[in-house]
């Protein structure tokens, strides 16, 4: 993935995150926030995880279980009490339909 599509997703998210976005910004915001998510899983990227995961959900995208595993366990490896707190976050913010069992 480029950085000029990184870039791309993160502006899409943006404007999809202002209150006076339509319902087309806001799908492409939860579109580009999972597809983010994605990348920094497979890049291992662990506290950025946590961080995209936390947008993910914020813009109501389903998350699959195996980027919930990913995000739960870098919580857990991690010293950051504060990528652990947004992780604890992300569980209780999440709708029951955007992650599966066992995510808390």
């Amino acid at each position: 993935m480029s950085r000029d599509a990184i870039r791309a997703m993160k502006k899409s998210l943006r404007i999809g995150r202002r209150s006076q976005a339509g319902d087309a910004h806001h799908a492409q915001a939860a579109e580009a926030a999972l597809a983010l998510l994605e990348r920094s899983v497979r890049m291992h990227h662990r506290r950025l995880a946590v961080q995209r995961l936390n947008d993910a959900i914020a813009m109501g995208a389903r998350v699959p279980d195996e980027h919930w595993r990913y995000c739960r366990e870098a919580a857990a490896a991690s010293r950051d009490i504060e990528v652990q707190e947004l992780f604890m976050l992300c569980a209780r913010a999440a709708p029951a339909s955007s992650k599966g069992p066992h995510h808390g």
